[in-house]
């Protein structure tokens, strides 16, 4: 089994799914890879009760002396030549390795600001130490730094935990972690005072991101704020092959479109790129920023400064990690903010793709229950490349029950070796069935069902019956029926959302109408062996 679908077994995002009625109505188990923690309550301190995180990772990643760090930083400052904007500043991607070997770049977004004022600067992080759910803001009235304390935005924290469930307030998860206070000094030289709010996430899903930028944007409302996403770039290839997958990825990042991030980081992860471990280990907060960035009326990405650690230290070279400055920013009006939500699947896949794809899991499932081997994929087809989520339902065909069906709401690797892969998981990690055998070969029927990118929605009255699937989600609940489902059960709206709540959820009934509740369409693309008899 290759490195790729070793890990696509344990991908998190992997549901089981129960069929009620003709295979269609569903119930799903997220299989977490982390636990949510309980919000915590925190009461703004008075200033002789202040409570100040210290640095964490001074001294490591940059100077414990003050005097030596602040001229390290203007020194920075100073070499940086950053091209001329194109248009209003609205947020930074920024590096975040040691200011040896990032600080260079990382100064070319930052001698943007000097000489600019803004109401509060948000940082979004990336996690590199602790599994958690959803996003956490500190409980801090303070961050040190050997610069000095940065005061921390309270009162955005504070809207930020109201605005989503997925919020909390808790520096336990911030402790020891260095991708947000890296930024801190830089921003304390070209802004002098100002304050912040941190934002940090492990969980890269569409559903995660889009709703922790969502409630961003409502919390921040008219305020002139800065967005940064801290972010290092490729780990950890070979430095020319570093430059060029981040020259693609910088390329991506130019498409302004978060979705395509998470898509290009598969497609780049399947090309075998030795030492390769990802495109952008801050992946989730550059979703963050850029979706929230887009709401804010940024249309562009202009790429400031580029570099990586073998170009830097020789002594790197066969290991490198990427560094990329890149400024969000607004050019004037443009449609993007109103395309941000589509949950087309845009180009369908063809019949003869379709055939194609019910061939590999054919292949894959009798390759595997005979032999134990799994096959090697390669698909010619555009469409079979492109990173997909899709559900792999296996029935008898004898009496039409089911006989395991297993799927993900995230892509997590080209449609053929999701397929590929997926039709394993259906026949042997559901775990309401034993695996299947070889005697049930013949009597088994595949059916593959394609899904767009999920949108949240606000008012159930957007959700329409046989085109929509629905998804409910309260803390770690999750329930989902596909768009068959209402149609072939004769629902009505409320009752599909009652349905839903209480049977796929475990919910109250009322649940999907009440605060802390969320609310996901999305589309599918569905297709069976028994449409190719």
């Amino acid at each position: 089994m290759t490195k790729a679908m070793s890990w696509y077994w344990k991908a998190a995002a992997w549901v089981s799914i129960v069929a009620l009625t003709s295979g269609v109505v569903m119930l799903v188990t997220a299989r977490k890879n982390a636990v949510r923690l309980p919000t915590a309550q925190t009461a703004a301190a008075s200033p002789t009760q202040a409570k100040v995180r210290p640095p964490g990772v001074a001294g490591g990643f940059y100077k414990a002396d003050a005097a030596q760090l602040r001229k390290q930083v203007e020194d920075f400052l100073a070499a940086a030549k950053p091209p001329k904007l194109q248009g209003r500043l609205v947020a930074l991607i920024v590096p975040h390795a040691g200011y040896d070997f990032a600080g260079s770049t990382a100064a070319f977004a930052f001698k943007l600001l000097q000489g600019h004022k803004y109401d509060t600067v948000v940082v979004v992080g990336p996690s590199h130490h602790r599994a958690f759910a959803g996003a956490a803001v500190t409980d801090s009235d303070a961050w040190a730094t050997p610069l000095g304390n940065v005061p921390v935005d309270r009162t955005l924290c504070s809207r930020l935990l109201a605005a989503s469930p997925r919020l909390r307030a808790d520096d336990a998860l911030h402790r020891g972690e260095h991708s947000i206070e890296v930024e801190l000094p830089f921003l304390q030289v070209v802004l002098g005072d100002f304050q912040f709010c941190p934002v940090e996430v492990q969980d890269f899903s569409q559903m995660n991101c889009d709703a922790v930028a969502d409630a961003l944007v409502e919390a921040l409302g008219d305020r002139n704020a800065l967005l940064i996403a801290s972010s290092d770039m490729s780990h950890f290839p070979a430095t020319d092959d570093a430059a060029k997958v981040d020259a693609d990825t910088l390329q991506v990042i130019k498409q302004m479109n978060p979705q395509r991030l998470s898509e290009w980081e598969i497609e780049a992860l399947e090309q075998g790129v030795p030492g390769l471990e990802c495109t952008l280990c801050g992946l989730g907060p550059v979703r963050i920023v850029m979706r929230a960035a887009i709401r804010l009326g940024a249309d562009t990405a202009q790429v400031l400064a580029y570099t990586n650690s073998g170009r830097i230290d020789p002594r790197t070279a066969g290991r490198s990690v990427g560094y990329g400055a890149v400024a969000l920013v607004d050019t004037g009006p443009d449609r993007r903010a109103a395309e941000l939500d589509s949950v087309n699947l845009g180009e369908l896949v063809s019949r003869q793709d379709q055939k194609q794809l019910l061939k590999i899991a054919r292949t894959s499932l009798e390759s595997y229950v005979r032999q134990h081997k799994i096959p090697h994929v390669t698909a010619t087809s555009p469409a079979l490349r492109r990173p997909r989520a899709v559900f792999v339902t296996l029935t008898l065909k004898h009496n039409g029950a089911l006989r395991g069906c297993v799927g993900s709401f995230e892509p997590h690797s080209s449609l053929a070796q999701a397929v590929n892969i997926g039709v394993l998981a259906a026949a042997f990690r559901d775990p309401r069935f034993p695996p299947v055998t070889a005697g049930e070969l013949d009597d088994i029927q595949i059916s593959i069902s394609i899904l767009s990118p999920m949108r949240r929605i606000k008012d159930a009255g957007e959700i329409k019956l046989g085109k929509h699937g629905i998804v409910v989600c309260r803390g770690d609940r999750e329930g989902v029926f596909l768009p068959e489902v209402a149609v072939e059960q004769g629902w009505d709206l409320e009752t599909t959302l009652r349905e839903l709540c209480v049977e796929k959820a475990h919910l109250p009934a009322d649940a999907w109408q009440q605060p802390g509740t969320e609310l996901w369409v999305f589309t599918t693309q569905h297709f069976s062996e028994a449409d190719f008899a």
